[in-house]
């Protein structure tokens, strides 16, 4: 393609096809990564879409940049643009996909070198070119653009793989783990890590436990209290009464918050201690003389992005739609429908008031809340997925990584699957070998097989979860009582929705009587 070569306006019409009429997408020919070249730490920065939709040769500085990798897939765009039957349409749509996926894994190599708009937006949006969609799609995304909240834990494409060339962030979780050795800056950073995330959840249970401790003190110093609290005998002057029987009482329950006292104690030395060694190995790692800078090449950052490539193909799923850039038929009416960071975080807070224990993971019996870090890949996807429920390198506090389609077909469905994906992972981690035995997963289990259900254990699961967040907190029943009784002990509502919920029929109003009966025998 030459430089002053303009791609067929009407081609962003051609390229619309019938999603009923679509055959299985074939997503294989994942470009291979060889060498890379070091990068140069690089900020994030905005997107100037108006600058951006003014610029003429914006597809040709693309399509050029990636040399042939670029003018392949440019290749097979006219091809398919000017098919006519239906059956050669559909060969070219399908080398359109891995074309344009090779394509971005070669402009990679560039990426760091000269961040400009065109690159942003594509890895960003998926807008290959802006003639593919139409003006009031463009406003749309000028809208999109824009994010009113400040968040550290969404990401686009584009901003996650800034993260990981500058080594703010280590690269996802792949099926082959590269060796790497004990001693390297590497192995020694993510040694340094796990001691910083250790070193801060034990500070955060030293906090918890330092306010039960002192919650028990002002329980000794009320009940002491009480007890010099004296009456003076009538008929002697300056005598005090002896002790009634409510005070006698007391210095029952004194004893007792003392001994509460003394255990309380003993569990902050043994804490404080551990945060000191955990200070102390800090310290010897930081001090030994090993670089602990994170140097990342753009064969790292490749890598990266062909499991970003995965994600987006497993947000689409088998039978979705695997088009790999943004077309004006495929645009979703409305932002409201689009995964913004500020749609997110709008639903995210909701389904938290209905779930409030959806991120919280213990630590030595201790509760931490830990968001993991939210991907939003440039797919027609229909679902969210937990590529990794938590970080392997830090399991104290380290957060897991979750992917959304940015133009889902329903946002807060795919927002749901992903959330009852990283529960049933976060579960299953927890119980181990015994996930078929103990806990969510294990009673989930037992009524599967006890019903004889046939399909996916896991996406079952799933489901019933999307149904329990979006129905059953409103009082519609949805799930067969055994799923409901489940979820209503292992992911419950907050007592305030328990409260509303006990008068909306008799299955909520039994389970509500359960927890009453089980709070009475301290076994809740």
């Amino acid at each position: 393609m030459s430089g002053n070569e303009e791609l067929d306006p009407e081609i962003a019409e051609l390229l619309g096809v019938d999603q009923e009429e679509e055959k299985k997408k074939n997503a294989n020919g994942i470009q291979s990564v060889t060498e890379g070249k070091f990068i140069k730490k690089t900020d994030l920065r905005p997107i100037d879409l108006k600058k951006l939709f003014s610029d003429k040769h914006a597809y040709q500085k693309l399509i050029g940049g990636a040399d042939e990798y670029g003018q392949r897939l440019h290749d097979f765009i006219t091809k398919f643009s000017k098919a006519v039957e239906k059956d050669e349409k559909s060969m070219y749509r399908e080398r359109i996909i891995p074309a344009y996926w090779n394509m971005l894994t070669t402009l990679i190599d560039t990426f760091f070198d000269n961040l400009t708009n065109e690159k942003l937006a594509l890895y960003r949006y998926g807008l290959l070119n802006s003639h593919f969609i139409d003006e009031s799609q463009r406003e749309m995304l000028h809208r999109i653009n824009v994010t009113v909240g400040s968040f550290n834990n969404y990401w686009f494409v584009d901003e996650w793989l800034l993260l990981i060339g500058n080594g703010s962030i280590r690269q996802s979780a792949i099926d082959e783990t590269k060796k790497v050795g004990k001693s390297s800056p590497s192995a020694m950073k993510a040694r340094l890590e796990r001691k910083v995330g250790s070193r801060d959840a034990e500070l955060a249970n030293l906090k918890q436990k330092i306010d039960q401790h002192l919650m028990i003190e002002r329980s000794l110093a009320s009940s002491v209290s009480i007890l010099c609290k004296h009456e003076y005998l009538p008929q002697y002057e300056n005598i005090i009464t002896p002790y009634n029987d409510d005070q006698k009482r007391l210095i029952g329950e004194i004893q007792e918050i003392l001994r509460n006292l003394t255990r309380s104690n003993k569990d902050i030395e043994t804490t404080v201690r551990s945060v000191q060694s955990l200070e102390d190995d800090i310290f010897s790692i930081e001090k030994s003389g090993t670089d602990l800078t994170t140097i990342v090449d753009t064969k790292t950052v490749m890598e990266e992005f062909n499991t970003i490539r995965q994600m987006n193909k497993m947000t689409v799923g088998r039978q979705g739609n695997h088009f790999p850039f943004l077309i004006k038929s495929y645009l979703p009416k409305t932002n409201r429908d689009i995964c913004t960071k500020d749609n997110l975080h709008t639903i995210l807070s909701e389904i938290e008031n209905i779930d409030p224990g959806v991120f919280i993971r213990k630590y030595k019996q201790e509760e931490h809340r830990i968001v993991p870090y939210f991907i939003i890949v440039p797919s027609y996807g229909s679902y969210g997925i937990c590529w990794e429920s938590f970080d392997k390198m830090n399991k104290a506090t380290g957060k897991g990584r979750v992917a959304l389609p940015l133009y889902p077909k329903d946002l807060k469905t795919a927002i749901l699957y992903a959330l009852g994906d990283m529960r049933w992972q976060l579960a299953k981690e927890k119980a181990l070998h015994y996930w078929m035995e103990e806990g969510i997963t294990g009673r989930y289990y037992d009524y599967f097989q006890e019903n004889k259900l046939k399909g996916d254990l896991k996406e079952s699961f799933i489901q019933d979860y999307i149904l329990w967040i979006k129905f059953e907190a409103q009082g519609m029943q949805k799930l067969h009582k055994d799923v409901r009784s489940i979820f209503w002990r292992y992911m419950p509502f907050p007592q305030g929705l328990k409260d509303m919920l006990k008068n909306r029929g008799y299955y909520y109003s039994d389970l509500y009587k359960k927890d009453q009966t089980r709070a009475m025998s301290r076994g809740y």
